[in-house]
């Protein structure tokens, strides 16, 4: 299979080298394959992969690694120590330049309905959350506020209570289940058929609202001081949906500990709030213990380089957000990324493949919070991002690498496509022309240097594991995980060996 492959792939090539492209693309008709090369990365990669270990120890020893909490601190040294056991050059964990705050960690929690009837909740804490004062058992009460007139009629009867934020959402059958894996002509169709592109002003105008509206409850729920605040995770069939406390920056930036805030079940929520709507009294039996770590509030990231040679000065740069929400172990988001980024510079490494630009790996903390990480690297290390020739990123869960998207740069279109072209009998079949957001290309795609994430399959992505309780190492599917260091391994190569560096976009047209 793979000597066929080789030879239909370099005959691909020789057609795909001969047609005609526009001016703009003369620059890379000549783009260099050589298929040797593919074939030791392929095996490398694919016949002695270390991903699955490399996943296993970040998810199952390590854990969740929510941004500068112990276990984010522990998982720097690990990979820092992994890179100098795999002979990598300048491994460092590099603090910010700025602070993020205090650590945090959840210890235990507990939580039960004590009447009208015993039932253990599924229910997990919001991150920097504070603590209950030991096992507490405190009366329900429901809010229903359409808008902010509408808490009137709750003044006074928070104090001391657990407080439900709101109704639950709909729960209903998956009739229609979505696909895990991407047909190849949904990859292939054009992209102004994959839908518009932001929300439109009046669902900006909305947004602001509901924000505004938030910020008001918080407000007032803090002068009331409730026991706890509750609220229904947004995914059915008992997933938990995680995130950080309303007041989590406060608590960050001071020595402030919220009251409790508690994600429960959607079905248990609906349960709970079903009867207390209906005016049958309702207590619950909590015991939360967090804990805030003071000391250094800077953040940090992780790099590590394999040197060039004649073009050391210049850089290729590869890397995935470490940092994760707790509840979960931060498999899919993103232990898969992190691990694939470090298994594509070991295969490097080990094959110890001739490279002209110096490649540098990144794991980055602060990503759930705002690309804090990556934005902070980028700020402290502006003088060096006229060198770095191209940022690429993973960061959409564990299925396998379908293609990339150029980011609006339209001139890396026919150099992704030449350079991704080997990898097509693995799924790869696509180069899109247009933009993805949220992860940490964008910090690099912003100060002009060309950031780009590639295409993933959604497997459970975004109906199970992002930022669940169900985001675990068994939902790796570590085949994918393996296909897709193989290919990034491959595309960091070809990246680091053009004569050119990578194209950039015209000042202004970054990706807002």
């Amino acid at each position: 299979m793979m000597q066929w492959f080789l030879r239909v792939a370099a005959l691909g090539l020789a057609w795909a080298v001969a047609q005609p492209l526009p001016a703009s693309a003369q620059q890379v008709v000549q783009e260099r394959v050589d298929l040797s090369i593919v074939k030791q990365i392929r095996d490398e990669g694919l016949t002695r992969s270390r991903v699955d270990s490399l996943a296993r120890y970040m998810t199952d020893v390590i854990g969740a690694r929510l941004t500068n909490s112990p276990a984010n601190r522990r998982a720097n040294q690990w990979a820092a120590e992994t890179f100098r056991g795999w002979g990598l050059a300048n491994v460092q964990v590099e603090p910010w330049d700025s602070a993020f705050g205090r650590g945090w960690e959840r210890l235990s929690v507990s939580a039960r309905v004590v009447a009208p009837f015993p039932l253990d909740l599924t229910a997990d804490v919001q991150g920097w959350s504070g603590s209950t004062r030991g096992t507490i058992t405190c009366p329900v009460v429901a809010l229903e506020i359409s808008d902010t007139a509408d808490l009137a009629k709750y003044e006074g009867k928070a104090r001391g209570a657990c407080i439900l934020r709101g109704p639950p959402g709909e729960v209903s059958p998956e009739f229609d289940p979505a696909p895990r894996r991407t047909p190849v002509e949904r990859l292939l169709e054009p992209a102004e058929q994959r839908g518009g592109g932001g929300p439109s002003p009046e669902q900006m105008e909305r947004f602001r609202a509901a924000q505004a509206t938030n910020a008001a409850i918080a407000r007032w729920l803090r002068r009331q001081g409730p026991a706890a605040v509750l609220q229904a995770s947004q995914w059915n069939y008992g997933i938990l949906r995680t995130g950080g406390h309303p007041d989590g920056r406060t608590a960050r930036d001071s020595v402030y500990n919220p009251t409790p805030a508690l994600v429960v079940s959607k079905e248990q929520y609906g349960r709970v709030w079903r009867n207390a709507m209906a005016g049958t009294p309702v207590r619950l039996e909590l015991n939360v213990r967090t804990r805030f770590v003071d000391g250094d509030r800077r953040g940090a990231n992780v790099l590590a380089e394999i040197p060039g040679t004649d073009k050391a000065d210049e850089v290729v740069m590869l890397g995935a957000h470490y940092d994760s929400w707790h509840s979960g172990s931060g498999a899919t988001d993103n232990g898969a990324g992190s691990a694939v980024m470090m298994e594509a510079i070991r295969i490097l490494k080990a094959l110890d493949l001739p490279l002209r630009r110096t490649v540098r790996v990144a794991l980055w903390s602060g990503e759930e919070q705002g690309l804090i990480g990556s934005r902070a690297w980028v700020r402290m290390h502006r003088s060096e991002l006229p060198k770095i020739s191209a940022y690429v990123n993973l960061d959409n869960g564990t299925g396998k690498i379908r293609g990339i998207w150029d980011q609006s740069n339209s001139a890396a279109i026919p150099i992704f496509e030449q350079i991704l072209f080997p990898f097509r009998d693995l799924g790869v079949v696509a180069v899109r022309h247009g933009n993805t957001g949220g992860t940490d290309h964008l910090a690099f795609d912003a100060a002009g240097v060309p950031g780009f994430n590639f295409i993933q399959d959604p497997i459970e992505y975004g109906i199970r594991t992002h930022h669940s309780n169900m985001d675990v190492y068994d939902a790796l599917v570590i085949d994918d995980l393996k296909q897709a260091a193989t290919v990034i391994a491959w595309t960091v190569h070809q990246l680091a060996n053009r004569d050119e560096m990578m194209p950039r976009k015209a000042t202004g047209t970054a990706t807002p």
